[in-house]
């Protein structure tokens, strides 16, 4: 079932391999809102506690002053990730390991 009040894979954005990196990677593509045709790929994430951390990159958009440091697209990625991992979560293909401090 999905729920309209929240980001959801299909509706609001869309998984993409991204094979130039790896058979792995993947870049997400914004597909309405604030950030239509956005498309950004998700780096580290980490979990401190119960607070996510997480990384991205900006990897193209229509609107050429967009950056990474924008709070709004911020927020969003944290949204996406949010589903992403939710859905992961509930499938099985979730991968969690300890931090390597090497």
């Amino acid at each position: 079932m999905i729920n309209l009040d929240r980001v959801s894979e299909g509706i609001h954005y869309e998984l993409i391999p991204d094979d130039d990196i790896n058979e792995q990677a993947w870049n997400v593509r914004i597909k309405e809102g604030d950030f239509v045709e956005t498309v950004i790929r998700f780096g580290n994430i980490s979990f401190v506690g119960e607070e996510l951390h997480f990384s991205f990159a900006l990897i193209s958009s229509p609107d050429e002053n967009l950056t990474e440091d924008s709070h709004e697209l911020q927020d969003f990625a944290a949204l996406i990730l949010e589903d992403v991992l939710e859905k992961a979560a509930t499938d099985g293909s979730l991968a969690l390991r300890e931090k390597d401090d090497n």
